[in-house]
């Protein structure tokens, strides 16, 4: 069975590389202008990462539950159900009763 997701992650994580490169920028901008009277907030690379994966995993626990429902439905085509209903139609093509 094949995981879907992976491809999603590496999008992340790239984001989150070049977000920690801006941050890098922006905090040595920030160093120059420490003086100034406005304030600032900055948010660290690993905050920015956590977030980013609290929402991967929020896409995961949906992508689960939907997963599990149809399971119990009976509705998930997979290559083990494809495989056991094709054995069944040959085995009934086979004995006649189809």
């Amino acid at each position: 069975m094949r995981i879907q997701g992976y491809g999603e992650f590496q999008q992340m994580r790239k984001a989150s590389q070049k977000d920690d490169a801006q941050l890098k920028e922006a905090a040595e901008r920030s160093e120059d202008v420490e003086n100034s009277t406005s304030d600032a907030v900055t948010i660290s690379p690993e905050a920015r990462r956590k977030g980013k994966l609290r929402m991967a995993s929020d896409f995961r626990e949906a992508k689960v539950a939907d997963v599990k429902a149809r399971l119990e439905a009976g509705t998930l085509v997979t290559p083990e159900s494809l495989a056991s209903g094709t054995r069944k139609m040959l085995e009934g093509l086979v004995s006649g009763e189809l």
